[in-house]
């Protein structure tokens, strides 16, 4: 088995079986899920206060993970 994005399945605990269902047969999704995962992490250091950012990277941040979010959602649900 392939690494399992930790933050999608916390987002989406109901489909962890479609999850390592769609990470073992597309490899796309597991880069978006990738993608979704650091994404987050990082939001995550900012908000903490950990990783300093200006607050016109944090929104670009959040919109680049809205449309993961809504892709990977869309994935789950085909």
């Amino acid at each position: 088995m392939s690494h399992l994005p930790l933050g999608l399945v916390g987002d989406y605990p109901e489909a962890i079986g479609r999850i390592l269902e769609l990470d073992s047969e597309e490899g796309d999704f597991l880069l978006l899920a990738e993608a979704y995962e650091a994404i987050t992490a990082e939001l995550q250091e900012i908000e903490c206060g950990i990783e300093p950012a200006c607050q016109a990277y944090m929104a670009q941040l959040r919109r680049q993970r809205d449309v993961l979010r809504e892709t990977l959602f869309a994935r789950l649900n085909a």
